[in-house]
């Protein structure tokens, strides 16, 4: 222990006490001899204790230290006891501690000078540690000396849907039309928001016919045995329930057609029961009583009838004649009998004088003449004729001839329509019926229409509406559509709810499909994720036909999603197909589905190019500052997560960027850059031993970069729609999905959490912690939890990484994608891993609480509210962070009012322990594997923001 100096002093009177002088034995400085007295009016016995220098003592892991040895009344109290020290015997005339004596003032001045000496010299000591330095820049400065630089932020990317248009004078569907790199869209600013520019990063090929693709809507069905109804083009088709139509395959028309015969019975005709027009889609659907037979040899699906519609229904030619019982014996008798008719006689009748039968309608008819009741222009050669009776099948024959002649038969005459039929056989078939004959004709074709595709897109398979110019393997297409919706067709549906108990569905029940996981060895049973008309998730597994697919209503959401081509099929000349590299397992809606084949990536920023100045060979470390700022940093799969858009040429040649210059070489054209806290870049280059210098040359250093980057460029889907650059043939342009990736640079505290873990790391992912520490150094990523999970006899990690602000990064946006690469560049290729957006997961509350009477109780509850939301916010909360009902009590206890606390609602809003009430420990979810095996990530417990279920005084 260090001794301070013995002195000796003499004790002075005061004037009012008269003069004295006493030898005292010495003292230490700073331990009075005896206590003051009354008399000592003066006060100059007083102050004799050393108050400087304090001791400085600071414990490990202070966000703050201590290192002043005293503050201004410190320092004066020890210089005024030293004026009582016997080594100072000029100082013993001094008689007083008045402040306003020359003597005092001068102490109390240097009092001042050191209190601010030791207040910098304090600051300067907490610059100098990483964990208590306040200054962004001391921060930075000390992350170097271990080879860490302070995050530059990062730029948001996006996909952009450009939609193209024949440019004026071109031929339509023009084939070459680009959109080139750099080309600049603008995004429409909402509320507090300002304007954001993005630039594509890439060439793009684009087409017209590739701006939107419709999935095939219809399909031409064969007319087949047991079907009852068909689709018709067009909605006058001049048809009613009653009507007939005739239904013909070819091999009854066709001369060419295999198997051609003018007697096959592949034809049908039937009567109309339903006629309903379809306005929005142009078409009419027919149905008709009694289902189709045959009408297609077997095995034959192609579409190749033919119906027509019969207009006109006639009688044959003495279907109405008097019956020759109403004649006269002596006219019966001209007529004759039948086999005793005169030869000239042109209807002899049946049975005898005393027993008169009918006309014989049989005789003297040929099968080549088909003689109608009367004139009917709606007969036409090469038409259809339809005969049928009660008594016999129908028959059809096609007309070869018509004429239109007299005839005078069965005591009638006048002019009918006599068909050629293309067959013989009609007398042997009719004639026993004659009267009752019915002969449909005036047959009118009509076109068949392609029935609707009512099935949802699934699948990795997509043909077309129409036939497209080839698109590229590797394309990127985005597919637009209502999520699928389907009905039930059982009386009931079990399904798996969410909270794990069993619930049926009702028949007719409209259901919105999450996604569907069909069974390759049986692909009608599927593996059914839906939510009800109430929004509750449901799993279930049924078959196809249980769960048919009806036309999305505007309930169902729209949704996008990214996809690229595996292959492309123009075998159909009408039709192309598309093979898509993954398959699309969230169903959509097939008639507001709609395929995006023009898509170019684009990122935040904007290009600029400067001349930095002229290159000195005589001066180290040449330094250029650029003139804009923030340079834009991508996203990239590197061991910081960005790489810089800044490209240097000096006399045309690219100089490459380092993270510092030493050791470079004297040769290596090379440069580094500083980063200041205002954004600004600043470039330097070597001295010829650590870096190569910049050689001589007018304005021969010329940069180009962009410009752009943070948090505000993470826009909404939509946002980007107004294009600075317009190249040939552009129309429109929009990003189908939100820009994400975008990252402020990085704060002090950020820093200060990151900069240490980099020394755990190096460079290199080994460890599971390293999982989780090199993730948190990429930009926009402000949480990270990595686990171990079983999948069956293998061990993988899973990787569980939340955005700041708690977002849930996307797994195909930039940040994921490109710490997915670094891990499989930095990392061991044999371990398999997982890099999964992070699970939100919150809890709500319901308390009362005991006001002090002496409070406000508003004012309290209100900041009850505000410390518990505080509290448990995603900023102070961690993975797999359970949540006490203790803690919470705690927190309310720590308000100033609060007598007491009775929580009695404390419960997750999804997942286990949902039941309303007071739960002791709400457990967050770590990184684990789902029931079919599947990895699920962990969960960020956090406080709903949703009002609490209640917040009121304790009675």
């Amino acid at each position: 222990m260090r001794k301070r100096p013995q002195l000796s002093r003499t004790r002075r009177a005061d004037n009012h006490h008269g003069r004295r002088e006493m030898s005292e034995p010495p003292i230490r400085i700073g331990h009075p001899d005896r206590a003051a007295t009354p008399q000592d009016a003066c006060g100059c016995c007083e102050g004799v204790t050393l108050s400087t220098p304090r001791p400085v003592e600071n414990r490990p892991d202070l966000g703050a230290i201590r290192t002043r040895t005293g503050l201004h009344g410190d320092f004066k109290a020890s210089m005024l006891a030293r004026l009582a020290s016997s080594t100072l015997p000029a100082l013993t005339r001094l008689g007083t501690r008045a402040d306003d004596d020359f003597t005092i003032a001068l102490i109390d001045a240097w009092a001042s000078v050191l209190d601010v000496l030791t207040f910098y010299n304090e600051r300067h000591a907490t610059e100098a540690y990483i964990g208590t330095a306040t200054e962004r820049f001391s921060i930075a400065e000390i992350a170097r000396l271990i080879g860490y630089r302070l995050h530059p932020g990062s730029a948001a990317e996006t996909d952009l849907v450009f939609l193209m248009e024949d440019p004026p004078g071109a031929a339509p569907d023009v084939a070459e039309l680009t959109i080139p790199e750099g080309t600049r869209v603008q995004s429409t600013p909402g509320p507090d928001e300002t304007a954001q520019v993005f630039e594509t990063l890439a060439d793009l090929e684009a087409r017209v016919a590739w701006n939107r693709m419709r999935p095939r809507q219809n399909r031409r069905v064969t007319l087949a045995e047991g079907q009852t109804g068909t689709w018709l083009a067009g909605q006058a088709t001049g048809l009613a329930p009653g009507d007939a139509i005739l239904i013909v395959h070819p091999q009854r028309f066709d001369s060419g057609w295999p198997g051609f015969s003018t007697g096959s019975a592949l034809w049908a005709m039937r009567r109309l029961t339903r006629v309903a027009p379809d306005p929005a889609l142009d078409r009419t659907w027919i149905e008709w009583a009694g289902a189709l037979g045959p009408v297609s040899p077997a095995g034959e699906e192609a579409p190749v009838h033919r119906l027509y519609a019969l207009r006109r229904q006639s009688a044959l030619f003495g279907h109405n004649a008097p019956h020759p019982a109403v004649l006269s014996s002596s006219t019966r008798t001209t007529f004759g009998y039948v086999g005793t008719a005169p030869d000239n006689s042109p209807s002899p009748i049946t049975g005898s004088s005393s027993n008169v039968g009918d006309w014989d309608f049989a005789g003297r008819q040929q099968d080549t003449r088909i003689v109608l009741d009367a004139v009917h222009r709606e007969f036409t050669p090469g038409g259809w004729a339809v005969l049928g009776s009660p008594g016999a099948a129908p028959q059809l024959f096609r007309i070869a001839a018509l004429t239109a002649e007299a005839e005078a038969r069965y005591a009638i005459s006048g002019r009918a329509t006599v068909l050629t039929p293309d067959r013989t056989g009609w007398v042997a078939d009719f004639a026993g019926d004659y009267r009752r004959v019915a002969v449909h004709g005036g047959s009118e074709e009509l076109a068949l229409a392609e029935t609707p595709e009512r099935d949802f897109l699934h699948g990795a398979e997509i043909a077309l509406d129409a036939s497209v110019p080839d698109l590229p393997d590797g394309r990127l297409v985005y597919v637009k559509g209502r999520r699928a919706q389907v009905e039930t067709a059982v009386a009931r549906l079990t399904v798996l709810r969410a909270d794990g108990t069993l619930d049926s569905v009702a028949r007719g029940t409209r259901l919105t499909v999450q996604a569907v996981l069909f069974a390759p060895a049986a692909p009608l049973l599927g593996l059914w994720l839906v939510t009800d008309p109430e929004g509750r998730l449901a799993l279930t597994l049924a078959l196809r036909g249980q769960l048919p697919a009806i036309p999305a209503d505007e309930t169902s959401p729209v949704i996008v999603q990214r996809h690229r081509i595996a292959g492309f099929d123009q075998s159909d000349p009408l039709r192309s197909a598309i093979t898509l590299a993954d398959p699309i397992l969230s169903p959509l809606d097939r008639a507001s589905a709609v395929i995006h084949g023009n898509i170019a990536r684009a990122s935040h920023g904007e290009g600029a190019s400067e001349i930095l100045g002229a290159g000195d060979p005589a001066q180290p470390f040449q330094r250029f500052a650029l003139k804009q700022a923030p340079v834009t940093h991508l996203v990239a799969s590197t061991e910081t997560g960005v790489a810089s858009s800044l490209r240097i040429r000096i006399d045309g040649v690219e100089w490459t960027e380092v993270p510092d210059l030493y050791q470079r070489g004297p040769t290596a054209r090379v440069f580094a850059t500083t980063l200041a806290d205002s954004g600004e870049t600043t470039v330097r280059f070597g001295d010829g031993i650590s870096g190569a210098r910049p050689p001589a040359g007018r304005d021969n250093i010329a940069a180009e970069y962009r410009t752009g980057l943070g948090r505000a460029g993470n826009l909404r889907p939509g946002q980007l729609s107004l294009a600075i650059d317009r190249p040939l043939g552009l129309k429109e342009v929009t990003n189908p999905v939100a820009a994400s990736g975008g990252a402020d640079p990085e704060s002090a505290e950020a820093a200060r959490r990151n900069a240490p873990i980099r020394t755990l790391t190096l460079g290199r992912v080994v460890s599971i912690t390293d999982y989780r520490d090199f993730a948190l150094g990429y930009p926009g990523i402000a949480r990270a939890d990595a686990r171990w999970i079983w999948q069956g006899e293998s061990r993988r990690i899973v990787v569980t990484v939340a955005g700041e602000d708690g977002a849930v990064l996307p797994a195909q946006g930039p940040v994921l994608k490109a710490l997915r690469d670094a891990y499989r560049r930095y990392g061991d290729p044999l371990v398999g891993f997982e890099l999964i957006g992070h699970a939100q997961a919150q809890f709500r509350l319901g308390l009362k609480v005991a006001v002090d009477p002496s409070h406000d109780t508003p004012g309290v509850l209100a900041a009850v509210e505000t410390a518990l939301r505080a509290a448990y916010a995603f900023d102070r909360r961690d993975f797999a962070q359970p949540v006490a009902l203790s803690d919470v009590a705690a927190t309310a206890h720590g308000v100033a009012g609060v007598r007491a606390v009775d929580i009695d609602r404390l419960y997750r809003e999804s997942g286990p322990q949902s039941t309303p009430t007071d739960h002791m420990l709400l457990a967050a979810r770590t990184g684990r594997t789902g029931s079919d095996g599947t990895p699920l990530p962990a969960e960020i417990l956090t406080l709903s923001p949703a009002p609490f279920d209640h917040l009121e005084p304790m009675p």
